[in-house]
């Protein structure tokens, strides 16, 4: 009698075990959202350039606008007080690297400072100077104000990938610019995810 009690009970066991698995297979798992929602975001990116050439581009119009600036205002002398730096791609993309995949990413161009203040009677003209280069690189959203005060302004620009360009000037005048989110060089030939890595 026992034995048969154990034997029912173990049955028993094993049918709620298999029907646990079954309705866990069921269910979508968590980690298969995670790789929908990344191969969707790849999908995206791969519309876009990878992040060298975004870079290049960027760095591009960074150096036509100091030119102008420069043959505006011939006091503006430049020189980078940042170097560049990178990080991983915010939220908007944030399934491709949830799982440690590092196939995207988001740069910063280093800044560039011209030491002394812009006279605020030159402000409005050279405003007009960065947006009339930034607009023909994309950077079709702006001038933002962010602040405007006697002697201490500061504006932005964004393009359609998510890209900033902040130019600004108190004691120093500064232009700075980041990238949107782009795939690697590598991502973007490879044309699919990376596999997830294991460790």
């Amino acid at each position: 009698m026992k034995y048969n009690l154990v034997q029912t009970l173990s049955g028993a066991a094993l049918v709620l075990i298999l029907a646990g698995c079954n309705g866990q297979d069921a269910q979508e798992n968590p980690m298969n959202n995670n790789d929908k929602a990344a191969a969707e975001q790849f999908k995206q990116l791969m519309r876009r350039p990878d992040i060298g050439e975004a870079a290049a581009r960027y760095d591009e119009m960074y150096r036509k606008i100091r030119e102008k600036l420069t043959n505006a205002v011939p006091t503006l002398h430049w020189e980078q007080t940042n170097p560049p730096g990178r990080a991983a791609c915010s939220t908007e993309f944030g399934a491709i690297d949830a799982a440690g995949r590092s196939d995207a990413q988001e740069r910063g161009l280093g800044n560039w400072t011209a030491h002394g203040n812009l006279p605020d009677a030159r402000w409005n003209e050279a405003v007009s100077i960065v947006g009339g280069v930034a607009r023909s690189y994309g950077f079709g959203s702006g001038p933002t104000v962010v602040k405007n005060n006697p002697s201490d302004h500061y504006v932005t620009f964004h393009d359609s990938y998510g890209g900033e360009l902040v130019f600004g000037t108190a004691v120093n005048t500064t232009l700075l610019v980041r990238t949107g989110c782009h795939l690697t060089t590598e991502a973007k030939k490879r044309g699919s995810l990376a596999p997830t890595p294991s460790y």
